[in-house]
């Protein structure tokens, strides 16, 4: 799963508390939108909490993300993205 693997190395920059990556892309098998894309690995839900998101709103956070996965990123079709502080994390257990 070398599309998986790529994700879940770039986020390690971020120092992550808490990393969940799944990989839905078998859901969308023979979407039109994902066609055209490099291997099956197109859609992902991802959870990750870090310090890194501090005093970031929700698209500065996702940008962040973005660009952590750098030329990774192109090749996803969707990526469904929770991104909190520790501190959100915490409060919400």
């Amino acid at each position: 799963r070398p599309m998986y693997d790529g994700i879940i190395n770039a986020l390690q920059k971020l120092q992550p508390g808490e990393l969940r990556l799944v990989d839905n892309s078998q859901q969308h098998a023979g979407h039109a939108g994902a066609k055209g894309l490099d291997g099956d690995e197109t859609h992902f839900d991802l959870y990750i909490t870090s310090d890194a998101f501090d005093g970031l709103s929700l698209v500065k956070r996702h940008k962040l993300v973005y660009m952590m996965l750098g030329e990774i990123m192109p090749k996803i079709h969707a990526m469904q993205i929770k991104a909190l502080t520790l501190a959100e994390a915490d409060a919400k257990k």
